[in-house]
């Protein structure tokens, strides 16, 4: 366990928030089950919201002093897209989900609520959060989309190139982004079922008429009502496992360039 002299100085670099008094710092026991052995172990798990650059510096002096204290497991990026109002937010969130084309998160598995959607899974390694509702911890005036990457486990980070507290600290955010905000306008079902109708009768396998309404069928419970277009990240999956080798030929990019921050921490920035 950490000290409590360097526990005491970690939750000091933490700016309270009186609305939410216990979401900056949060400490406890976790369990966990050894799967080859069925021994039952427990680790000391710190949760740190909003943490700020002194509190990187603290982190790093512990890691450097004792290398076996503290290891990363979980961080989330967070990018909010400010808008003039609820219902515009509400609006931009929808319209998120119909073109937002995340790089392959193995297994998707896509549950959209009204206030919070989901994709990807945290076995994955990777998982994204977006809502446009709930509670605002940052500027609570401001209407916005809120996204989450939120990377899981010691090997994510380390294909995200996260290794230490500090390298934290010197995120290039606007680079971050830049990458793994991909936006794809998609097909619409009857361009679709041409392409792939097309693509059979090349193979030599025309689909047959039964072979077709199963596949518009499979086609239409993913879809969603964005002008016609699919829900993004349902598509993509679908067409991956098999009915298209490189469906990203069937989406037109859209720039991102409109959603990307600057390269630092916006909170540290307005400091």
């Amino acid at each position: 366990m950490i000290d409590p002299a360097d526990l005491a100085r970690l939750k000091g670099t933490l700016i309270p928030d009186e609305r939410f008094p216990d979401i900056r710092y949060f400490g406890g026991k976790h369990k966990y089950v050894n799967m080859e052995t069925g021994e039952i172990l427990y680790h000391y798990v710190h949760k740190i919201h909003q943490p700020t650059k002194a509190t990187f510096c603290v982190l790093q002096d512990i890691q450097e002093r004792n290398p076996e204290l503290l290891h990363l497991l979980d961080v989330h990026l967070a990018l909010d897209l400010t808008t003039s109002c609820d219902h515009d937010a509400a609006q931009l969130h929808e319209a998120l989900l119909g073109v937002l084309t995340p790089a392959r998160l193995a297994t998707t598995d896509h549950v959209q609520e009204y206030e919070t959607s989901y994709i990807g899974t945290k076995r994955s390694g990777n998982e994204i959060a977006v809502y446009s509702d709930g509670k605002r911890k940052v500027r609570p005036e401001s209407p916005r989309v809120h996204l989450e990457w939120r990377i899981h486990g010691a090997k994510a980070l380390r294909r995200a190139n996260i290794k230490s507290a500090m390298d934290l600290a010197g995120l290039d955010h606007r680079a971050f982004w830049a990458k793994h905000l991909r936006l794809h306008i998609m097909p619409t079902l009857s361009r679709l079922t041409r392409v792939l109708e097309h693509r059979a009768a090349r193979n030599g396998r025309p689909l047959s008429l039964e072979r077709k309404q199963r596949t518009m069928s499979l086609l239409s419970r993913i879809s969603r009502d964005y002008q016609g277009r699919f829900f993004a990240q349902g598509l993509d999956e679908l067409l991956v496992r098999g009915l298209h080798p490189k469906p990203s030929r069937l989406y037109k990019p859209i720039s991102n360039e409109w959603a990307l921050p600057a390269p630092g921490n916006a909170l540290w920035d307005e400091e």
